[in-house]
């Protein structure tokens, strides 16, 4: 046993430097396995602890709770994705400096160096500097979390992940997109505060607007008081009003304030009982409108 440890003990002097390589890697993968490993259970601590006190078990059900639980799950898993990446990109960063200096690599003249290549490069790195800023400022700023429905210009998905440089949202259609955080200029969060069904109602201009008024309102209070839709909405159904005519056409628009997101199938569902509700009563709709002789 004790020629054997002092075999190693040769072997390392003569092969100091590959050994500590060797060493530092592993050290740098396994404590990057560890921090991540500890962030991860620490995101997962919080949001399981609001589902607790929301009394829910699926994550699409925070939406029913209050509006700063659901963002505090939000917000959380966006600062552990971005912390994910921050404590690899440091953790490569310092292993780099440690393997260069067992390779008895100058790191002074190397950081100076550094320096005036940084210069020279400065106007060439003004978009990754860029996308690293807007990267920081959105998710301390909680312009976006991951979960959220977000459009930025034409794109409009899912978060999926918040990287230092790239967010990826994930379209309805499955597409990913990979938006670089300088280019973000305007940005809409759908999922945040709260949302607004907005339904027009295009019936024939010779209807009785205030019976079509009364049965929109009976068939909006159906839904949002259906255990399906009750924890979604936020308001109570209303008639804006005339909201255009036009030829022999009028346009009724119904209103109702829901949970972030909500809306979306709220809308769905209105349409589907107005018009249900419209045939029993006989009220038509625009589209079910006769259409004058010699029209295609």
């Amino acid at each position: 046993m004790t020629e054997l440890w002092d075999w190693l003990v040769e072997l390392y002097r003569d092969y100091q430097a590959p050994f500590n390589i060797l060493l530092i890697v592993i050290g740098t993968v396994l404590l990057n396995w560890i921090l991540r490993r500890l962030l991860t259970r620490t995101v997962q601590g919080v949001v399981s602890g609001v589902k607790r006190s929301q009394d829910v078990d699926l994550t699409q059900e925070l939406e029913a709770g209050p509006y700063l639980n659901a963002r505090a799950v939000q917000r959380t898993r966006t600062l552990g994705t971005v912390g994910r990446h921050v404590i690899s990109w440091v953790l490569v960063a310092i292993a780099l400096i440690l393997i260069l200096g067992q390779l008895q690599v100058n790191l002074t003249a190397i950081l100076a160096s550094a320096g005036v290549l940084a210069a020279g490069l400065a106007f060439g790195a003004q978009n990754i500097v860029k996308d690293i800023l807007n990267g920081v400022f959105m998710v301390f700023e909680d312009q976006l979390g991951v979960g959220d429905l977000i459009t930025v210009g034409a794109i409009t998905g899912t978060v999926e992940d918040v990287g230092i440089r790239i967010t990826k949202v994930r379209a309805s259609d499955g597409t990913l997109w990979f938006i670089r955080n300088g280019e973000i200029l305007t940005l809409g969060n759908a999922s945040q505060g709260w949302g607004r069904a907005i339904i027009d109602i295009t019936v024939g201009a010779d209807e009785d607007l205030s019976a079509v008024e009364r049965a929109a309102l009976e068939s909006a209070s159906e839904v949002v008081r259906s255990a399906e839709f009750a924890r979604r909405v936020t308001g109570e159904p209303e008639v804006l009003g005339l909201e255009s005519v036009y030829g022999d056409r009028a346009t009724l628009r119904l209103t109702v304030r829901t949970r972030p997101e909500a809306q979306y199938a709220v809308q769905r569902a209105l349409r589907a009982r107005i018009k249900t509700h419209f045939g029993e009563l006989g009220i038509q709709l625009a589209d079910q409108l006769p259409r004058p002789e010699g029209s295609v």
